[in-house]
């Protein structure tokens, strides 16, 4: 009777099943809840007082003028414009200030967070070597300084869209047949909750679109030319285009279109809410 050949180990299974495919395989690349969150929260520490004082300085301006407020009296007019200039020019200065600072101290997160997740999944391509993967090839550098300027602009951004829906609840409000002081309330909870689901969505957009690039850029740099597209298997709608990317190889100099509509190529996780992520490859 002949003897059964032995069976093979986790590790040389998955070398063999690696070998047939004519790929080393790294573990799939993750994106950073961490920094994500951190992101949103310092928006949030930004947004929440902006709110607060909005309401309190509208409030006081309709109530001077008590309960038998003609809508259409100029003198309120004139004391709301007052004010909202106040509450602008206050806002976009703090907003203005703090957004250098907020960029730099989550960017500096996404990178170790990035370095860390690239090195992990190196490691399991290359059976166990570690490989320097903080490093900032030029055109890393030139990319988060552009995605550097991009924030601080999307942050600058956050205050005056906010004015501005105010500011025209406020004159619609006071128009014959207005509700005055009611009609500001609504729109102050109506557009205070727009304006926090704008940052939580520029935080998750711009982390993700950030790693994707750094993840990119250091892989090139390492000599890793491809990766293959995995879907996040998430959302309620997926990407039909993504679920057919699925599974396929790249390579980072032939990225492959991401949106039907307007032929974008790009990266995962580069076009907003895309989860998919790229899993490193190596050749033999």
């Amino acid at each position: 009777m002949a003897n059964k050949r032995p069976p093979l180990s986790s590790k040389r299974q998955q070398y063999a099943e690696q070998r047939k495919s004519g790929f080393f395989v790294g573990k799939p690349l993750s994106y950073p809840a961490g920094p994500m969150h951190r992101y949103g929260f310092a928006l949030a520490r930004l947004i929440d007082p902006m709110l607060r004082e909005y309401e309190h300085e509208l409030s006081a301006v309709f109530r001077e003028y008590g309960p038998g407020l003609q809508a259409q009296d100029a003198s309120l007019a004139s004391q709301a414009r007052i004010a909202l200039n106040r509450l602008q020019q206050k806002f976009a200065r703090m907003f203005r200030k703090a957004a250098p600072n907020i960029v730099s101290r989550i960017f500096g997160r996404v990178d170790k967070a990035s370095a860390a997740s690239l090195g992990q999944s190196l490691k399991e391509l290359s059976g166990g070597l570690t490989l320097q993967t903080d490093i900032m090839p030029a055109a890393l550098a030139e990319a988060v300084t552009a995605r550097t300027a991009e924030n601080v602009a999307l942050i600058k951004s956050i205050p005056q869209a906010f004015h501005e829906q105010i500011a025209g609840a406020v004159m619609r409000s006071i128009q014959p047949g207005a509700n005055g002081l009611a009609d500001v309330t609504e729109a102050l909870r109506k557009y205070g909750g727009i304006t926090q689901a704008r940052a939580d969505f520029i935080a998750r957009d711009q982390v993700s679109k950030l790693t994707s690039v750094m993840n990119a850029e250091r892989s090139k740099a390492l000599g890793i030319r491809k990766f293959r597209w995995l879907h996040s298997g998430g959302g309620a709608e997926p990407r039909k285009l993504h679920l057919k990317l699925s599974g396929q190889v790249f390579s980072y100099d032939d990225l492959p279109v991401i949106d039907e509509r307007t032929k974008e190529r790009g990266l995962p996780g580069q076009l907003p809410n895309c989860r998919c992520r790229a899993v490193p490859l190596v050749e033999f």
